[in-house]
């Protein structure tokens, strides 16, 4: 677990202009909010959080620093987010779906701005335990494993690292990390898709993992976020469906 991003100004949302406007009618409307991690306007204190808001499952996770979650524009998109952030040894989080799958994943970055380290299809499994990556912006550094492939229009390079004795959603663990590594920048401000069961096809057939693991099984959440551990401040607005 590591990371997020930045911004503010006037967005472009799904074709529709926006303005950055988080008065607190518009902050933070959850079916579930756990308090003591989070409060009615959206600060998080450290460790991990999770949620639903508008149909839509969301997580946080911030080690340090100072960071907040809104949804701004959830009236209008249900998926819509928003996370800020500055001076996190770590800040990482999303809006997706509490069960990962093959699905499709649409998403639009309405706004980024700041630094960052990974915007895209972040997730978990629990069997194997493995913490895994779509990076459509950014890069997580790992060991390029020379198992490049194409989805959705984009190419990819397929990559690997173990973490050790680190925090996983099974608490401290040693674990894979599996990222798909676009090779290009997908665009702000212009619907995008991800489709998750290219990406798990090419993990199971590429990641050599021990044969007794067998395929990536019992997924975790899966969400569309953002993740920064670079210290610095971020911010972005996106939409997920």
């Amino acid at each position: 677990m590591r990371k997020v991003v930045s911004i503010s100004v006037i967005v472009m949302l799904l074709g529709i202009s926006c303005s950055d406007d988080l008065d607190n009618d518009n902050l933070l409307r959850d079916e579930q909010v756990v308090q003591k991690s989070i409060d009615a306007n959206g600060y998080i204190s450290d460790d991990r959080t999770d949620g639903n808001n508008r149909g839509y499952f969301w997580t946080i996770y911030k080690e340090g620093g100072w960071g907040r979650l809104t949804f701004p524009y959830a009236n209008q998109y249900a998926g819509n987010f928003q996370i800020e952030y500055n001076n996190n040894k770590d800040i990482v989080g999303g809006k997706g779906w509490r069960t990962g799958s093959g699905r499709t994943v649409n998403y639009n970055i309405g706004l980024l701005q700041g630094s960052y380290d990974f915007v895209g299809v972040y997730g978990w499994t629990r069997t194997p335990l493995v913490e895994y990556y779509v990076v459509e912006r950014g890069n997580i550094p790992s060991q390029n494993l020379n198992k490049n492939f194409s989805a959705n229009g984009k190419n990819y390079q397929f990559r690997r690292q173990v973490r050790e004795n680190a925090p996983s959603i099974l608490g401290t663990k040693t674990f894979y990390q599996y990222i798909s590594k676009n090779r290009g920048d997908a665009p702000v401000g212009r619907n995008q898709q991800v489709s998750m069961q290219a990406h798990i096809n090419h993990w199971n057939q590429h990641g050599g993992l021990r044969p007794q693991w067998g395929n990536l099984r019992n997924f975790d959440y899966q969400v569309f976020g953002i993740e920064s551990f670079s210290r610095g401040w971020g911010k972005i607005n996106a939409t997920v469906w």
